[in-house]
């Protein structure tokens, strides 16, 4: 079984090579659980997810990949990027091949779909709040981790769902444009406050954090640290979580609730 934990960025700038295995992207982001879990077994028929079968394809290997995932596929989670990077590690592991190697595998999919820059290497890694300092995949990008209070808690708020690749395309101009401001800015001062701010700013500028959206949340910001849209998913950072919950149920909102995870992915080898 591999334990993956889901990503939700909230800033990023696509630094796309020749390369897949060097494309990637620069930015932050949360690393929160519970994630996704994969049982990965060898044999078997082809599954009904097609990132999973280009994975085994790159193996050159039939496997039974299942999962439970508590979110669904396109809101913003970095749900596509745990499926890859489940199977392409689940199925190492059972070859006895190298699980970085195989992490770099998950990305070069993730690329090559256009599903995903950095949630790979944020998700094999952890680290909490992660900033990503050079784009890539394991063993080629680089990540720093932001410390960050001990109770904090992650609520989330599905908006709906999205095409990843459909979002990087019509936003390349204005990523390329916003972008390097708010990503300098955090990797030259990775504090929390920093994160905080540059966060929702950010989300505002891109244009995924609307004016009907925080008008809605108004009553209830006051409980929250900061709070951010990624695609379809509303991320709300709080250390005043009993408060803030009660506040969004009074204006008929219900959040999923995860917390900041400081481990990667994991492995459970079992009995074939």
């Amino acid at each position: 079984m591999v334990d993956v934990p889901l990503h939700i960025t909230s800033m990023w700038l696509p630094r796309y090579m020749d390369d897949p295995a060097t494309t990637g992207s620069l930015g932050a982001g949360v690393v929160i659980r519970p994630g996704v879990k994969l049982t990965v077994r060898l044999g078997g028929k082809e599954s009904s997810v097609g990132l999973i079968n280009q994975v085994l394809a790159k193996f050159n290997v039939d496997a039974i990949v299942s999962y439970e995932s508590p979110v669904e596929l396109g809101v913003g989670y970095g749900m596509s990027a745990a499926l890859t990077l489940g199977t392409a590690v689940g199925v190492a592991a059972l070859l006895g091949r190298s699980v970085i190697e195989a992490a770099k595998v998950a990305h070069v999919v993730e690329v090559e779909n256009r599903t995903g820059l950095g949630d790979v290497i944020a998700e094999y890694y952890g680290g909490g709040i992660e900033v990503r300092v050079r784009p890539g995949p394991p063993g080629v990008g680089l990540l720093d981790r932001v410390p960050y209070p001990e109770d904090l808690v992650v609520l989330t708020v599905d908006l709906g769902r999205g095409s990843t690749p459909t979002m990087l395309r019509e936003l390349a101009n204005k990523l390329n444009e916003i972008g390097p401001r708010y990503i300098e800015k955090m990797i030259n001062e990775p504090t929390y406050e920093n994160f905080v701010s540059l966060s929702r700013e950010f989300s505002r500028e891109i244009g995924f954090l609307t004016r009907d959206i925080e008008g809605r949340l108004s009553p209830c910001t006051r409980y929250a640290d900061t709070y951010y849209v990624k695609k379809g998913v509303l991320v709300i950072l709080t250390h005043e979580e009993e408060q803030l919950t009660q506040c969004l149920g009074e204006i008929g909102i219900a959040a999923r609730r995860f917390v900041i995870s400081n481990e990667g992915l994991k492995i459970v080898l079992r009995d074939q």
